[in-house]
């Protein structure tokens, strides 16, 4: 696993909202407007945090664990990762609290198995940076790669206030370094997960509900169907003889 840094967004936080939004769902459509406003965060962040990954999973399964992020969710939860958020469907997506302070509403904006991005609204109440509210967009970039799949990840955030904003660029070089951490910690975390998942499938479900091990074993690709052997051709049955049966020995004269 690799992970490349190019920006971050206060510290811990940035990561840690990264690591939320894989709790969005995409049982709703997407709304344009919140598609509308995903793409001006993308297009002008105040920051941005980024990392490439390798993940030991099928492309398939991996796009159906992000369109089915609260089974994710329940998953990291069995495992007893922290930080143990906490999420629960509302609305038109999903609402995340976490004991670090972290509270906000998500949405998915867009989901195919090589690109999935969700946009979410939120705010971070900490000792070190109060009431910080702002908006951010995920996009995940999947690539195929051997039997697994190279991950791409991008997260824009904008703050509501201009001025933190600001505040949040320039403090920058201050937080990058632990931002990374928290991402590539929590990254490990999912490899965890997904290397569970691809080598003993019954064992992981085992630990969670019925209906979520359910759930999961049925985004389980099918197993590649073996075709028999050729059997040998059948040798023809040997034609009679043409020729006339040889006359038995005559017995001699006494």
């Amino acid at each position: 696993m690799n992970g490349t840094g190019k920006s971050a967004w206060l510290g811990r936080g940035g990561a840690l909202v990264a690591l939320h939004l894989l709790v969005s769902t995409c049982v709703f459509p997407a709304d344009p407007a919140l598609q509308s406003q995903a793409q001006v965060v993308i297009k002008s962040p105040d920051v941005s945090i980024s990392g490439t990954f390798d993940l030991p999973v099928n492309p398939a399964l991996l796009d159906g664990l992000l369109r089915s992020p609260m089974l994710l969710a329940h998953i990291w939860e069995a495992y007893d990762f922290t930080p143990r958020y906490k999420a629960r469907l509302q609305g038109g997506g999903i609402h995340v609290d976490d004991p670090t302070g972290i509270a906000g509403d998500i949405f998915p904006i867009e989901q195919s198995i090589s690109r999935h991005v969700f946009y979410g609204t939120g705010a971070l109440n900490h000792k070190l940076v109060p009431a910080f509210k702002g908006r951010i967009a995920l996009i995940f970039s999947l690539t195929p790669k051997g039997s697994g799949v190279s991950a791409r990840i991008d997260a824009h955030i904008r703050a509501e206030s201009r001025l933190l904003g600001f505040l949040a660029s320039t403090l920058f070089p201050l937080v990058k370094t632990r931002a990374m951490n928290r991402m590539n910690a929590n990254m490990a975390d999912i490899t965890t997960i997904l290397n569970d998942i691809s080598r003993a499938p019954r064992q992981t479900a085992a630990r969670l509900k019925k209906e979520d091990a359910d759930a999961l074993l049925r985004l389980l690709p099918p197993p590649p169907q073996v075709k028999p052997a050729p059997s040998a051709p059948a040798k023809p049955a040997a034609k009679p003889s043409s020729k006339p049966a040889a006359k038995p020995a005559a017995k001699p004269k006494p």
